[in-house]
């Protein structure tokens, strides 16, 4: 096996200094709001000045649990999203849940926490997000239902960072696990024409407000879209195409990212559709390696390589992933991808404990939102911010491996 891996760096060298003939490295701060700074999909790479420009590499982390609770890597006692505001809206009344939310989101992410991503040399950062965050039960879009969105679009664009527009939970839910939202039998989406539909609408509601925004990276339609069944198929195809032919309608220039689950094989050649501008994104976990490092290795190339057999001529994303508590396999997994061209981002910026998949820990009080008092909850959510938290020493490991470094 080390021979094979000695084979495999070789070979990702040789295509390392193909890709490096083209690239120029970011401008480190440089404000996003320039129509040069629009990101458009060039054969499999991205370039700026809607793809006439430099070759562009979105490389950064995930935004995770900051508007998505999970009960893993967040402080709750609530096994979904819904969970949480159905139960707080049933002992509290619905302005008094938003609140006890906004206290959460408040502390949880702040301006430090732009600088921190910044400071590392990330040029992305994927922003996971609700269909409750933005639009009302008939996906009509509340008011002030953008802010928070443009709040950290704009923040990221002051410091040089792209965003990927990730809907994490959609009407019904696209996979049916507790990371879309709302834990079900996954059939609720695909297969309910209302759902569908406000979907849709939902993400028109997104591509009228984000036209011609250029430090808007990609919309990424659907997180790991599985319908609990551990694959995409025509079923998703379908509607991934008819997302798409909705919001081309209305914005014919934002890049698309489709998700596969789990393979290259789960997505479709994009002629097949007549999809442009796209491109393919795969989530990386070796879960049965999380204490071996060489087996680690050994997946990451394995799903590299199904990749590069079948990668559809478009960009690639690893839109999350994580290599646990160890740093060689940190090291050789991102060195890879960037050999390889890969975009990626990591999963994910901060989680509670002091596990291997935030960038930043911490432990504050778990709410129990089906005992706690509202006094409780405030003073226990308003601990979440960074600076209760502390450095994962991987996070420098990481950060060597970020446009701005290496």
């Amino acid at each position: 096996m080390e021979f094979l891996t000695r084979l495999w760096l070789f070979a990702i060298t040789l295509i390392f200094f193909a890709n490096a003939l083209f690239y120029s490295p970011p401008t480190a701060g440089r404000e996003l709001t320039d129509p040069s700074d629009f990101l458009k999909v060039c054969g499999t790479a991205i370039r700026n000045k809607s793809g006439k420009g430099k070759r562009v590499y979105l490389r950064g982390t995930n935004a995770g649990g900051w508007l998505v609770h999970e009960e893993w890597m967040c402080p709750t006692s609530a096994p979904d999203a819904k969970t949480i505001r159905d139960v707080l809206e049933a002992r509290f009344g619905a302005e008094t849940r938003d609140e006890l939310l906004d206290v959460y989101r408040d502390a949880y992410w702040t301006e430090r926490d732009f600088d921190n991503c910044a400071a590392m040399g990330m040029t992305a950062i994927r922003l996971p997000f609700i269909y409750w965050d933005i639009a009302d039960e008939d996906a009509n879009i509340l008011p002030g239902g953008f802010d928070r969105l443009d709040w950290f679009v704009e923040n990221c664009a002051r410091r040089g960072m792209y965003v990927i527009l990730d809907l994490h939970g959609a009407y019904g839910s696209q996979s049916g696990k507790h990371h879309s939202g709302q834990i079900n039998d996954g059939k609720q989406l695909y297969f309910s024409e209302e759902n569908r539909a406000k979907t849709v609408k939902l993400w028109e509601g997104i591509a009228r407000h984000y036209k011609g925004n250029p430090a808007i990276a990609a919309y990424d339609f659907l997180n790991e879209p599985e319908r609990d069944v551990g694959y995409t198929d025509e079923v998703q195809w379908e509607f991934y195409d008819e997302l798409y032919r909705a919001v081309r309608a209305i914005d014919p220039d934002h890049i698309i990212t489709f998700e596969a689950c789990w393979w290259p094989d789960s997505l479709p050649n994009p002629k097949q559709y007549g999809w442009e501008n796209v491109m393919y994104q795969y989530h990386h976990y070796a879960w049965s390696a999380s204490n071996n490092a060489q087996g680690i290795k050994e997946h990451s190339m394995g799903e590299s390589l199904l990749i590069l057999k079948k990668r559809h001529k478009t960009p690639v994303f690893i839109g999350e992933f994580t290599n646990f508590n160890q740093p060689d396999a940190w090291q050789f997994t991102l060195d890879q991808y960037n050999k390889l061209g890969f975009h990626w981002t990591t999963w994910t910026y901060k989680v509670t404990s002091t596990s291997s998949w935030g960038l930043y820990n911490h432990n504050p009080p778990r709410v129990d939102v089906y005992n706690d008092s509202e006094a409780e909850i405030r003073e226990k959510w308003a601990l979440t911010g960074y600076e209760h938290a502390a450095e994962n020493p991987l996070k420098d490991v990481i950060a060597e491996y970020l446009p701005g470094r290496k």
